[in-house]
C-alpha cells in the first residue's frame, strides 16, 4: 500500500512532506520499509514479549443497554428518535431524525443519476457536475461557499456513484439554517464558471491517469466491460479522458436541469434538530426546486452473459491481477442477502480462498470478492493479486474454489461468521448520524425504503444453508463468468 501510494507525483510529494514533518528525514518512509524487510520471527517474539504483557493491559468495552450488572449501570442518556419522513409540495422527499447526544447535524442531498445517467460520449459527466456545484453560485463564489461553512466549523462535499450522485453538508446545531441554505443554493443555482470548469477537468483526467496505472482499477475497468457489454455499468466512474476533456458548462447546466429536481431527490437531516423546524427551513429553500419526475424507473438491463475468451491487459507493473466476474442483482432483488453473506465470507482472513490460495499454496498477494448492485443488476467479482510468473497455476485454483462454492454453497462455519460480521458492521456504522443519514437516503431514493436498515437483522437472519447453496449455484456456475487478467507486457524496455 506504501508503495502504490507512492506511484504518482502527488503520493511522493505527500511521502516528502510527511517524512520531513514527522521525522526530519526525507527518506524516512523508504529506511522504515527496508527495516520492515529485515523483520524476523524471533524478532516478533520479543516485542511481543516486551511489550503485550498482562501488567501493561488497558481494557475498556461498550455494552449493549442492560448488560451490565446493576450497580455498574450509567444513567442513559437521551436517545435518538425515529426516522421520519415528509413528502414536500413539489414531490421532494424530507428524512429526519431527532437525536440530541450531540449537537451536530448532518444533511445529505441525493439524486438518482450516476453511470445509469451516463453514454460513452459522456462518461464522467456525473463526476465532473458533483465538484463543479461547489465552484460558484449566482450569489457565491467557490471561495464564499467554502468560507462560509468552514466559519461554522462544518464541511460540504460532493460525489458520484453508479446509480446516484449527490452533496453533503456537516454544521453545529446552531448554523443548521445556514447549512440547509447553502446546500439548497448550490444545488438549484450553480454556475459553473468555465475557469473553476477547467481546473476540475484537469483534476480529473490526473486522476484517470493515475488509475490506469492501478492493475486492479483496470482490471476492474476490464472484467465490468466484459460482464456488462455496452450498459451504462460498464463505464468508469471518473470517465474516459476523451469524453471528460469534450464536456462542456452547457452541458452541465442541462443535466443539472434534467436530474436535480424535487421527485427525482431525497434530503436526509439528521443529528440535534426539530423536525418541525427542519421542515419549515426545508420548505422554505428548497420551494424554487422544480417537481421534475423520478428518473430511471425502468432502468436498463445487461444482456445475459455469453460464452466469453478470457481478456487480457498489459501494465509495467510487477504484479499479476487475475478477476472472476458473474452478473450479480439489482437491490431489490430476493437473492441479495445471501449473495452479500457470501461476499462477506470470501474477504475475510478465514475465507476459503484466503487460506488456500494465499496462506496454504502462496499463490497470492491478496484475494476476494466485491460486489455492486443498484437500480439495474450489477457484478459479483472475485479478484486476486499474485507475482505474474504464477498467473497461470493461480488462475486455475480460483477458478477451482469458485467452482466448489458454488456447488457446495458455504458451510455453517463460514455463513455464522459471515452473519456476525455483516451485521456487526452495519451496527457500528448506523450509531453515526452522518453515516446513517446517507444510507437511509440512498435507501429511500433507490426504493428500498428508509428504514430499510431496521429490517436487515430480520432479513439476514433468515438466510439459511440451503439459500445460500441455490444462490451460489445460480449466479456462479462458470459458464456464466468472465475473466480478466492484467500482466506485465512481455515485450522488453527501451
Amino acid at each position: 500500500n506504501q508503495l502504490d501510494a507512492r506511484a504518482g507525483a502527488r503520493g511522493v510529494a505527500s511521502d516528502l512532506g510527511s517524512n520531513w514533518l514527522l521525522a526530519r528525514n526525507l527518506n524516512f518512509s523508504k529506511n522504515y520499509l527496508d527495516s520492515i524487510g529485515k523483520v524476523t520471527v524471533a524478532d516478533i517474539k520479543r516485542v511481543a514479549g516486551e511489550y503485550l504483557r498482562p501488567d501493561r493491559l488497558s481494557a475498556s468495552s461498550i455494552n449493549p443497554p442492560g448488560s451490565l450488572a446493576k450497580e455498574d449501570k450509567v444513567a442513559d442518556e437521551s436517545r435518538a428518535g425515529q426516522v421520519q419522513k415528509f413528502t414536500l409540495a413539489n414531490g421532494l422527499r424530507l428524512l429526519v431524525r431527532e437525536d440530541p447526544r450531540l449537537p451536530l447535524v448532518s444533511i445529505n442531498a441525493v439524486f438518482r443519476g450516476g453511470l445509469l445517467a451516463e453514454t460513452k460520449e459522456n462518461n464522467g459527466i456525473t463526476k465532473l457536475f458533483t465538484r463543479a456545484l461547489l465552484k460558484g453560485t449566482k450569489t457565491r463564489s467557490a471561495e464564499q461557499i467554502a468560507e462560509q461553512i468552514e466559519n461554522t466549523g462544518g464541511s460540504i462535499s460532493s460525489d458520484s456513484a453508479n446509480n446516484s450522485f449527490g452533496v453533503s453538508v456537516d454544521v453545529m446545531q446552531p448554523d443548521i439554517a445556514k447549512g440547509l441554505e447553502i446546500l439548497a443554493d448550490v444545488l438549484i443555482n450553480p454556475l459553473f464558471p468555465e475557469r473553476e470548469v477547467s481546473l476540475e477537468k484537469q483534476s480529473l483526467l490526473a486522476g484517470i491517469k493515475a488509475e490506469d496505472e492501478q492493475p486492479t482499477s483496470v482490471g476492474r475497468n476490464l472484467v465490468r466491460e466484459q460482464l456488462v457489454g455496452t450498459h451504462p455499468y460498464s463505464l468508469r466512474n471518473s470517465g474516459a479522458a476523451g469524453s471528460v476533456s469534450a464536456l462542456t458548462p452547457p452541458q452541465l447546466q442541462a443535466f443539472q436541469k434534467e436530474f436535480v429536481t424535487a421527485k427525482n431527490g431525497v434530503i436526509s437531516v439528521f443529528g440535534d434538530v426539530n423536525a418541525a423546524h427542519v421542515k419549515a427551513l426545508v420548505e422554505k429553500y428548497f420551494a424554487a426546486l422544480p417537481a421534475g419526475k423520478l428518473a430511471f424507473e425502468n432502468p436498463p438491463v445487461p444482456a445475459p452473459v455469453t460464452a466469453s475468451a478470457p481478456v487480457t491487459a498489459n501494465l509495467d507493473k510487477q504484479q499479476g491481477i487475475v478477476m472472476l466476474g458473474f452478473l450479480s442483482v439489482p437491490l431489490n432483488d430476493p437473492d441479495r442477502p445471501a449473495l452479500e453473506l457470501i461476499n462477506e465470507a470470501s474477504n475475510d482472513l478465514g475465507s476459503r480462498f484466503f487460506n488456500r490460495i494465499r496462506e496454504k499454496m502462496g499463490l497470492a498477494y491478496f484475494v476476494g470478492a466485491a460486489q455492486f448492485y443498484g437500480l439495474a443488476p450489477g457484478a459479483f467479482i472475485f479478484y486476486l493479486g499474485t507475482d505474474p510468473k504464477k498467473v497461470e497455476p493461480v488462475t486455475k485454483e480460483l477458478r477451482d474454489e469458485v467452482s466448489l462454492l458454488a456447488k457446495d454453497g458455504l458451510s455453517e462455519e463460514e455463513l455464522q461468521r459471515a452473519r456476525k460480521k455483516l451485521l456487526g458492521g452495519e451496527a457500528i456504522r448506523n450509531q453515526s448520524n452522518e453515516a446513517l443519514a446517507a444510507i437511509c437516503a440512498i435507501d429511500e431514493l433507490m426504493g428500498t425504503g428508509y428504514d430499510a436498515f431496521t429490517r436487515r437483522k430480520a432479513e439476514i437472519d433468515k438466510i439459511t444453508l440451503d439459500d445460500i447453496r441455490r444462490v451460489a449455484a445460480k449466479y456462479f456456475p462458470s459458464s456464466l463468468s468472465v475473466e480478466a487478467t492484467v500482466v506485465p507486457s512481455d515485450k522488453p524496455k527501451k
